[in-house]
């Protein structure tokens, strides 16, 4: 050992002393020559990180779905690196996130975060670049940065399409780029490397955290919390440079110095532009409302945070021909972006005290005063739907309680729009605005978005308690609460042999992915059609069964799907009910595991395509086969029970394909989701049309510069409306007589007449609807079932799982995949 020990000490003298090779330098390549694959991404943050150890640290922070590397690294000065988490910690410490006293200064918090949407991989590439801009401690401009922060660089936060872009785009490259657009190197093909491995788009993601890597990635924001971030993305290829101020809408909750700041910081990022003649834009496409981007995320996390577009993502390649007649090399677009990421970092630097004054005021007033027109919002649900939305809140950090007793109270009634009395109980969530976050609380609970401006760039309303399909109230006032209060043990139940069956009541979520456990483990099931009465106690219609039916095995079955996913069951010990139908009748119909197909490819939404592929694969637990939509012909639609259909466009081979048609009338199910049914609609054998539109005058009053603003009546950018249910249709089974949807397009389509409108449009609850768009929105159907032979067309004409994150619509979902035979 003691020859071993020098050695290593030599070893790690000769890495600490080395020059810092630059990835041209290191890699082999020119400046702006080649796309890297992630593992050398990786590979070259652990060599900056190996060389230049007194001023560095590597942070990983979790894996990707396909196992990738998710990493930062952490710069400053080797005084600051050396207590990076005491800084860490003082820092949550001081705005009340962490429990303790911070002591003495800080220096600002400045994150970048490179490549969420995966094919717009300049940004990766300027990630490397700002890896040995600021591996120098040496040079001006990190000495400049230094003085007053500490940096946190994310060089690929979406490694999996990151490298889905790079792989391909490497594989198509001729020796020589071709800047011909119709070149096949910018003919990426579907679905593109945008999106993660499940084809979410994760600068959508940040607040709802449906994704592996979003989780990670916000578990480590929030162990930090920085100060500053920076967001970098790019747009098409034609267009030039965005950077801030942001276009309006800003959130009302914006503080004005950090409206203030987006003036500042653009200050700082126009000099170099201007003084070498690239062209950029301000103030335009790019809001600040919607709470999940990587821009408004932070803001609402009390940082300066702000989004910026280079023009170019995966269509550019190496070399473009622009619409304008010039050419847009890689290069260039990392000049730009390069330019924009130094510039951010100096100007934190330079301003670091007001941002970090600005910053702990952001969560001391909400914690002494609380936030907002309501200061506590109060919801009531089924057990299963509170302790999902209290799972986000823990990711979130954002605290709540419970009530314990009874209590009367008055407050703003979100399913009623007015203010009411109303019984706070036993285990009702509470949220107060009482806490440092409380401003990111009252955003994600407000029951209407105040909007200045409604030309958006996403949805307009997404208040928790509709995604979760809760009662919920806002109070002026603070309301406290304890702890959660574990029910008590119903008595049991009189046995007069051995368990004939198990009832399951459809409370919430986790009762479907008991559901589809028991299927794949052989569990026989069948499902109640009416309401009954057993054990005396009362059942609803969709009451689940899960019987014996001379299974030795069968509570050796039920025991182990409980093991993994826990459901409240109820022992019935004879097949007679004693109110309703018997469980051997023809009516309480079997539940077998379908065998289910998801279309997918070109053509098709890729966001739309992942929402459904998630839901099985991680939601709820169950097979599905991906199949190619492209090749359906070809596809024996006998060993499927259930198709799926996602958004997006289909050929006449299979809009209109007879095989397809002949499958449902034998008992195939057709799930067709948003543009799918617009694809089928009108198609013969298909009994959903859309409306006739009259005939259309001229306007001459209409001005050629007001066209996009004129065009925002007809828009529904995403707003919330009740939905009216048949609850007593297998389609709605453990509804009640309404839920609330996200809307997103107007409704075109006529009512069914010989099917069954199961949920027809509501009232009106949140978000911004334009004055025409609202005209249209009037008892349409919104989810509907066609009978056609022995099988069933079902269309959901806007998705009821919508990003993974509306959570009150996965059961209905679920419902058209399981139940509606």
């Amino acid at each position: 050992m003691y020859r071993i020990i020098p050695l290593l000490l030599f070893v790690c003298f000769v890495a600490s002393g080395q020059k810092l090779q630059s990835p041209e330098e290191y890699f082999g390549y020119g400046f702006g020559e080649k796309f890297h694959f992630h593992s050398q991404v990786a590979e070259y943050a652990r060599y900056v990180t190996r060389t230049n150890a007194a001023n560095t640290r590597l942070l990983p922070y979790g894996r990707t779905s396909e196992g990738r590397d998710l990493l930062v690294v952490a710069f400053g000065s080797a005084e600051n690196i050396n207590r990076l988490e005491d800084i860490r910690k003082a820092n949550l410490q001081q705005i009340g996130l962490l429990q303790g006293s911070a002591g003495g200064a800080i220096p600002a918090i400045a994150m970048l975060s490179y490549n969420i949407h995966g094919n717009e991989a300049v940004n990766t590439e300027v990630a490397l670049q700002m890896l040995y801009e600021l591996g120098r401690p040496d040079s001006e401009f990190a000495q400049k940065v230094f003085k007053n922060a500490i940096v946190l660089i994310d060089p690929c936060a979406n490694p999996d399409g990151y490298d889905r872009y790079s792989q391909w785009y490497n594989r198509h490259i001729s020796k020589q780029p071709d800047a011909n657009p119709d070149a096949m190197e910018h003919k990426e093909p579907w679905p593109g490397g945008r999106f993660n491995h499940y084809h979410f788009d994760m600068n959508r993601d940040l607040a709802w955290q449906t994704q592996l890597e979003t989780q990670q990635r916000i578990r480590f924001y929030n162990s930090w919390m920085p100060h500053f971030h920076g967001d970098f993305h790019e747009m098409g290829p034609n267009s030039p440079y965005f950077f801030a101020p942001s276009a309006k809408p800003f959130h009302e909750d914006f503080t004005p110095f950090q409206r203030e700041f987006q003036n500042r910081i653009g200050d700082y990022h126009k000099k170099e532009f201007d003084q070498n003649g690239w062209l950029y834009y301000t103030k335009q496409n790019y809001d600040l409302l919607y709470p999940s981007y990587g821009d408004t995320y932070p803001s609402y996390n009390g940082a300066i945070a702000m989004t910026y577009e280079q023009g170019g993502s995966g269509v550019a390649g190496l070399a473009y021909a622009r619409s304008g007649g010039d050419t847009l090399t890689l290069k260039d677009r990392m000049l730009h972006t390069r330019s924009t990421s130094k510039a951010a970092l100096e100007a934190v630097s330079d301003h670091a005290t007001a941002i970090k004054d600005a910053f702990a005021q952001y969560f001391k007033e909400p914690a002494q005063k609380g936030y907002g027109p309501y200061k506590s919002f109060v919801m009531k649900g089924r057990e299963g739907d509170i302790k999902a939305l209290a799972q986000l809140l823990d990711r979130l950090e954002i605290r709540y309680s419970y009530g314990s007793g009874k209590k009367g109270l008055n407050g703003f009634r979100y399913k009623t729009q007015k203010k009411d009395n109303f019984t706070l109980e036993t285990n009702d969530l509470i949220v107060n605005t009482y806490q440092p976050k409380g401003v990111m609380t009252k955003i994600l609970f407000e029951p209407h978005t105040m909007l200045e401006d409604s030309n958006t760039y996403d949805i307009t309303a997404w208040a928790l308690p509709y995604a979760y399909g809760l009662e919920a109230y806002g109070l002026e006032q603070k309301v406290e609460g304890g702890a959660f209060t574990p029910a008590e043990a119903a008595a049991p139940v009189t046995a007069s042999g051995p368990t004939y069956a198990y009832a399951l009541k459809l409370g919430s979520f986790d009762d479907y992915r008991f559901l589809a456990a028991a299927l794949r483990s052989g569990v026989k099931v069948r499902v109640q059609p009416e309401a009954f009465q057993a054990n005396k106690k009362e059942f609803p219609a969709g009451t689940v069964i899960f019987v014996r039916d001379g299974d030795k095995t069968f509570e050796d079955k039920i025991r182990q799907v409980q093991k993994g996913t826990p459901a409240t069951l109820e022992p019935l010990y004879t097949g007679m009910m004693e109110k309703g139908l018997d469980l051997g009748l023809d009516g309480v119909r079997p539940v077998g595991a379908p065998r289910v197909g998801i279309l997918m490819g070109v053509g098709l939404s890729p966001t739309g395509f992942g929402d459904v592929w998630h839901f099985f694969d991680q939601q709820i637990g169950y097979p599905a086969t991906l199949l190619d939509n492209k090749t359906l012909g070809s596809i024996n639609l006998s060993a499927y029970d259930v198709l799926v259909f996602p958004g997006g466009r289909y050929d006449k081979a299979v809009t209109e394909s007879q095989a397809l048609k002949d499958w449902v009338n034998r008992g195939g199910r057709m799930i067709l989701i948003e543009d799918a049914c617009a694809a089928f609609a009108g198609v013969d054998g298909y009994e959903l049309k859309e409306k006739q539109q009259p005939d259309k005058k001229a306007d001459l009053t209409r001005k050629y510069g007001e066209a996009s603003r004129s065009a925002i009546s007809g828009t529904i950018p995403g707003a919330i409306y009740e939905v009216k249910l048949d609850n007593t249709h297998p389609l709605a089974y453990g509804y009640g007589d309404t839920m609330n949807l996200l809307i997103k397009e107007t409704n075109e389509f006529e009512n069914l007449v010989n099917g069954w409108n199961v949920g027809v449009l509501g009232d009106y609850k949140s978000g911004f609807v334009g004055s025409s768009a609202k005209k249209k929105m009037k008892d349409v159907t919104v989810f509907g079932v066609q009978n056609k032979g022995r099988g069933k067309v079902i269309y959901l004409t806007e998705s009821p799982i919508f990003r993974g994150f509306w959570h009150s619509g996965k059961a209905l979902f679920a419902n058209a995949v399981f139940f509606v035979k």
